[in-house]
């Protein structure tokens, strides 16, 4: 089959869950034997490494984006006054319209490409307009990341300002339309999603299948003997700095309580928004998340916000490293795969900080988890793969 992955955000360089997650969906379609022709929305505010996209894929296309600055102007003049109306308290200025990110010169530029793939894979429903440069004989895919519908209130609830978009629910349920299959990345958003739907009789609705983020192959070699640190590893996002604010004021010092010489490891772009704490080694960004878990063998995961499933997560049970995370943390995770994961509630600091004390000192206890996080992942891995081959050969409706 010939494939067509359309995408804002570059698989390369993988420095954010959510080209992990784009990077490792569009490896299994060419290990599933089809032909990927990955086409990437230009955004002057995220970093692509094309080289890499070539050697990784069967084709690349960059498409410019023209138009952003007069674009930009208007995002920020708009955003300014909703900003204003959220202060007072307007449930409806936290709503962003469905197409916000298209430039206009977009729709042309993929149609003037004359792709006739089998398949079309879409990320984020936000992007969903560009199935209509593909003909409609193509089954069309969209991968969903997260639920956007409402999103801002859980955000708010936690007391974050910035949750990137917040839809309204009829909104992205006219994005999941424009697909014959919707990509959820973990059961409790299909099911949120097809109930959504449901509840919303505009349309004929598209299949809601669950394919979960998929992980590198291959065995990490992981030095379980390393005791008395731990890694975060996480990109800078509002919930990411929202959990290492909660790390550092409330779970480390519990930590370094018990372990004076605990060495809390910083790994990603989150290391600009952590300044010189103590007991903390910024590596800054990785371009290898396998390299940091060979040397560190305990991963943290402290999330009390987001949507989704949690990527850091799910990585480092592939290396076959143990984690420690909240409840937040481990959402969209079933329990019968977490055999390698400790799981705390998102408030409980001092059972938080304990569980990573016990952890951090047992090198035994960390090869036992580290294994089964591994084989879990496997299980994981595979059941996904297997679905992904499904939704891109079904026959279009």
């Amino acid at each position: 089959m010939k494939v067509v992955l359309v995408s804002s955000f570059p698989a390369f360089p993988t420095s954010a869950g959510n080209r992990s997650r784009i990077r490792q969906l569009a490896a299994a379609v060419r290990e599933l034997g089809h032909e990927l022709t990955f086409v990437y929305l230009e955004s002057p505010w995220e970093a692509c490494d094309d080289a890499a996209h070539e050697a990784a894929f069967d084709a690349f296309v960059r498409i410019p984006r023209k138009h952003w600055r007069a674009k930009w102007a208007r995002d920020v003049l708009v955003g300014g006054v909703k900003w204003a109306l959220r202060l007072l308290g307007v449930d409806a200025a936290h709503y962003s319209r469905l197409d916000r990110f298209r430039d206009r010169g977009f729709l042309a530029a993929l149609r003037a490409l004359q792709l006739r793939p089998d398949a079309v894979v879409v990320e984020y429903v936000l992007d969903s307009w560009a199935f209509d440069a593909f003909p409609a004989t193509a089954r069309r895919v969209l991968d969903t990341h997260d639920a956007f519908a409402d999103r801002h209130r859980s955000y708010v609830a936690r007391g974050i300002r910035d949750y990137w978009v917040s839809l309204r629910p009829q909104d992205e349920n006219t994005g999941f339309r424009r697909a014959h299959v919707v990509l959820a990345i973990q059961q409790e958003e299909a099911d949120r999603f097809r109930a959504q739907l449901a509840g919303d009789r505009r349309g004929k609705d598209p299949e809601v299948a669950v394919v979960g983020h998929l992980l590198a192959g291959g065995e990490a070699q992981v030095d379980y003997a390393v005791d008395n640190t731990a890694v975060f590893l996480a990109s800078d996002n509002p919930a990411n700095r929202d959990a290492l604010q909660a790390l550092a004021s409330h779970i480390l010092p519990r930590i370094v309580r018990d372990i004076p010489r605990f060495d809390l490891k910083l790994a990603g772009s989150i290391c600009a928004a952590a300044g010189d704490l103590p007991n903390v080694t910024r590596l800054g960004w990785v371009d290898d998340a396998r390299a940091v878990y060979a040397r560190v063998p305990l991963s943290i995961n402290p999330m009390r916000a987001g949507t989704g499933i949690n990527i850091k997560l799910l990585d480092a049970m592939g290396a076959g490293v143990p984690s420690v995370t909240t409840t937040t943390g481990a959402r969209g995770l079933p329990a019968t795969l977490r055999a390698g994961v400790c799981v705390v509630d998102d408030d409980a600091a001092e059972e938080f900080a304990a569980a990573v004390v016990r952890l951090a000192t047992d090198p035994i206890l960390r090869r036992t988890l580290g294994l089964a996080a591994r084989e879990d992942a496997k299980r994981w891995h595979g059941s996904h793969v297997t679905a992904l081959s499904r939704c891109l050969g079904a026959s279009a409706p």
